[in-house]
């Protein structure tokens, strides 16, 4: 806070009071916008809670009533004589079979005539494996027979006692969703002794509200039972799935939000069943977005109109500074001869103005030495190439001790002055810097003769490079310091014993993958992961030279290409190289052109 307070105790005067009627014009308007909406939002929401409440108590009485009716009705049906004596009879070739059956349907016909809401009523007898059915339409419409063993199985008891209930489209062949009640026969004279199943389909007032209702109004209803699933639901898919709030359902009554919606639930008194509506929050508060809206205009007003009177005093009061940044804006855009005319600053700003024609000349003075110095590394640049690009002496000298050799009969210091100039020659490439591929498999080649000859021939070696990829352009020296590698830091120090280096190159599309593989005593996972993660930092302790390929290759085709290491079947290192197929690569990239052979 000290600190602010010396910040603050700096600033002039008209920084002060911009910022003073500002932050006062900022937190009266939104302490004014704050206290409104919370207000508003919280009348609305309280509001809305209150209409789903009682629109839920609505509901769930509703749908109570109608539970008990169909509760009762299973009961008395499951009690009726005509019932119980079709249940007795053990097979349809009992002598009163027919009359009993006939009295039972006629129990059944007149209870299905006596609710509207009754789609069928069935009673299936497990002793005869039979069963009486009526309904407003047929079996064949319903498919009773074989759906009715399949969606009792699913149904779920939802209450105490036996009665099981379930709200599907098993029936009417997935047309139609039906509220099937289901309850078991007993023998009245022996409960434990079950006879039959009692099935009973309505079409449910209550819940075809819940599938039709209607989805631009924001709110959503569904019947969710205690174990969480989703009973019905307007979004039909939903039906017979987990609710994702079904956590959230404790007690008879209560609220919560969840996934930007308001919940409102109410369970159905004595049954295993919530009412649960919902809203969406964009919904339920949209009626305070005009509000909230005029309330942010008019802060954005205030705000504006408080930025622009202090924005007309600093203009006035300040007006040779904008004079300051005119000049600095000639400055930004090259005209380096800017200067301020003192006499019209006035007393608070000639100094600064005083100071920016003294930092101008400066910077002129400064120009030039930065020319001139720039000029003499040019020159030494130069003279240094100037040094590289007369190699005809060493050519010459080589040329004649190779004659000589051969004049002696020596043919290993023949071969070894022909190979050693070849090397030279390519290392010089009248002073390019990026050459074919061929040239340095070539320059790879002569430099393996000279040290076979050096270490007793104990390198073997294989090259072989594709045709469709010798045209390649690479940074020169690119493969011979990692054969370098191979040689001095896995097969020279095997003890005396041969090892062999193979250099291979494939083209893969627009890409050539360039592989040089050693028989050497290799590296550990850890030290090859190692390298790999270092192959484009700067680190004293890692490889110079490896580094300096892999920066080359990153330098002239990009991040995506370059080296990379990994362990060889034969127990040494591969290491991979990665680069575009191009035959023509932009002279200058690194200092030097293109050498064409």
């Amino acid at each position: 806070m000290e600190k602010w307070r010396e910040k603050i105790s700096c600033w002039k005067f008209d920084r002060k009071m911009q910022a003073l009627i500002t932050i006062a014009l900022i937190i009266t308007t939104l302490i004014f916008f704050v206290v409104s909406t919370v207000s508003s939002v919280t009348s609305l929401k309280s509001k809305t809670e209150e209409m789903l409440q009682a629109k839920n108590d609505t509901m769930a009485e509703n749908f109570q009533s109608t539970l008990e009716r169909y509760k009762s009705l299973a009961v008395a049906m499951v009690l009726d004589n005509s019932i119980q004596r079709y249940l007795e009879c053990n097979s349809k070739q009992d002598k009163n079979y027919s009359l009993v059956a006939m009295e039972a349907k006629n129990v059944m016909s007149s209870c299905q005539n006596m609710h509207s809401d009754m789609n069928f009523i069935a009673v299936v007898s497990y002793q005869m494996d039979d069963y009486l059915y009526r309904g407003k339409s047929g079996l064949v419409e319903t498919d009773f027979q074989k759906t009715y063993r399949k969606d009792y199985q699913k149904a779920k008891n939802v209450q105490k006692g036996s009665i099981k209930a379930g709200f599907t489209n098993a029936y009417f062949k997935g047309k139609k969703y039906t509220l099937n009640v289901y309850f078991p026969v007993y023998n009245v004279q022996a409960i434990s002794s079950e006879r039959g199943l009692l099935c009973m389909s309505f079409s449910s007032s209550l819940l075809e509200q819940v599938l039709k209702e209607q989805e631009d109004s924001g709110q959503m209803t569904a019947l969710v039972d205690t174990e969480g699933m989703i009973v019905a639901a307007r979004q039909m898919d939903e039906i017979g799935t987990d609710a994702r709030y079904a956590n959230q359902l404790n007690g008879m009554q209560g609220s919560f939000n969840q996934d930007g919606r308001l919940y409102i639930y109410q369970k159905v008194s004595n049954w295993d069943y919530y009412i649960v509506s919902s809203i969406s929050s964009s919904e339920l508060y949209k009626p305070s977005i005009r509000t909230i809206g005029l309330m942010t205009l008019v802060l954005v007003a205030l705000v504006a109109i408080s930025l622009n009177i202090v924005k007309q005093v600093i203009r006035k009061i300040y007006k040779p500074l904008d004079n300051v940044v005119q000049k600095m804006d000639d400055v930004a855009a090259g005209s380096l001869t800017a200067r301020i005319d003192e006499e019209h600053m006035g007393e608070d700003f000639v100094k600064l103005a005083t100071g920016f024609n003294s930092m101008m000349e400066e910077i002129l003075v400064l120009m030039q030495q930065v020319k001139l110095e720039q000029h003499q590394i040019e020159q030494i640049r130069f003279n240094s190439l100037q040094s590289q690009i007369q190699p005809h002496f060493l050519y010459n000298t080589l040329d004649c001790i190779h004659w000589q050799a051969v004049a002696d009969g020596n043919q290993e210091i023949s071969i070894l002055v022909k190979a050693l100039a070849r090397y030279y020659r390519i290392c010089l490439s009248k002073g390019h810097d990026v050459i074919p591929l061929k040239m340095e498999v070539e320059h790879v080649q002569n430099y393996l003769i000279i040290q076979n000859m050096r270490y007793d021939n104990i390198i073997g070696s294989s090259i072989q490079v594709e045709e469709n990829c010798k045209d390649a352009m690479i940074p020169k020296l690119t493969i011979q310091p990692l054969v370098e590698n191979s040689i001095y830091h896995g097969i020279k120090i095997k003890e005396g014993k041969q090892g062999s280096i193979s250099l291979s190159a494939v083209r893969k599309g627009e890409t050539v993958q360039i592989l040089i593989a050693d028989t050497g005593t290799g590296m550990t996972k850890e030290q090859i992961a190692e390298m790999n993660q270092h192959l484009s930092e700067y680190d004293e302790g890692f490889g110079y030279g490896v580094r300096n390929v892999n920066k080359r290759i990153e330098l002239l085709y990009g991040k995506e290409y370059g080296l990379h290491y990994v362990k060889n079947e034969s127990g040494g290192v591969t290491v991979e190289i990665t680069l575009p197929y191009v035959t023509n690569v932009e002279p200058g990239i690194l200092q030097g052109d293109i050498i064409n052979v």
